[in-house]
């Protein structure tokens, strides 16, 4: 039986941050860290968690401020991710598994802040897993819209903008109908400033992707209508890895382990996982 907690811890600015883990029963062969995407929260991986919990791996995760249990107002809106970063550096230093090696697992707008961590924080990760990575999403837009952006900022910031492409989280029409009726799940509108900080950070971030060296899954649905496929395949041509792998799953939408071939997926992420322990 493996283990579920629900724990927290407070920022320095003293919000309220919601963690949870999974753990295995006897030792862990290793952590994993999951960084959830915009809008929803770590409780959306529990069937990720558990899996991997069972195979004997322990499991952690965040709410990011403004999102899920987390506190933060207004709801989902992170104008800086340099304290995203930092929150997420404050928990792993929480994490009491002394001597075990450290798995990060980011999706969406968590690969995007996984991948910020790492350029502070590589020293001391043993890999890096990525799923559906956004960081060519702002190729999505004609630059008229930054430009509207960026003149909205000046005035309503937290304006909702940008809508989200709620169908194409999974071909899974009970996937797609609990992320809309979840409660903890924010299916609005991307507010302006936190679009605009999301499309300025990028271009900075993709230009310094060579500085990664860790071993890296990187993998993509390959009919994401979400996060262009293009920007897993970026990622795996820029860092300096001499161990990455990049698949990508044909039919796939954005949120691949939550498709009806998840159990490929996690098996794939599992056997990268295990071939890593050493």
């Amino acid at each position: 039986m493996t283990q579920h907690i629900e724990s927290g811890f407070q920022t320095a600015n003293g919000l309220r941050i919601h963690t949870e883990s999974w753990l295995p029963d006897g030792d862990a062969k290793a952590v994993v860290v999951i960084v959830h995407g915009i809008g929803e929260h770590i409780g959306r991986y529990n069937h990720v968690a558990l899996y991997l919990a069972q195979q004997g791996y322990a499991v952690y995760g965040l709410d990011h401020r403004t999102h899920g249990k987390s506190g933060g107002e207004p709801r989902v809106y992170i104008t800086d991710f340099d304290p995203i970063v930092e929150d997420l550096k404050k928990y792993i230093g929480t994490i009491d598994q002394p001597g075990k090696k450290l798995f990060l697992y980011g999706h969406s707008m968590g690969s995007f802040i996984g991948l910020n961590y790492l350029l502070k924080y590589q020293i001391g990760t043993a890999g890096y897993i990525s799923t559906g990575c956004p960081i060519m999403i702002d190729g999505q837009f004609p630059p008229l819209v930054a430009q509207i952006g960026n003149l909205l900022n000046l005035f309503v910031p937290t304006l909702p903008l940008i809508p989200l492409e709620l169908e194409g989280v999974s071909r899974d029409p009970a996937i797609v109908a609990a992320y809309k009726a979840d409660p903890l799940v924010h299916a609005n509108r991307v507010r302006v400033r936190m679009a605009v900080g999301y499309n300025n950070a990028l271009k900075p971030l993709r230009q310094r992707l060579s500085e990664l060296r860790l071993p890296m899954l990187i993998l993509h649905g390959g009919a994401d209508k979400i996060a262009p496929v293009t920007g897993s395949q970026l990622l795996y041509e820029k860092i300096s890895s001499s161990d990455k792998t990049l698949k990508i799953y044909p039919g796939l939408y954005h949120e691949i382990h939550n498709e009806p071939e998840q159990n490929l997926v996690l098996s794939d992420i599992l056997a990268w996982l295990n071939a890593h322990l050493t």
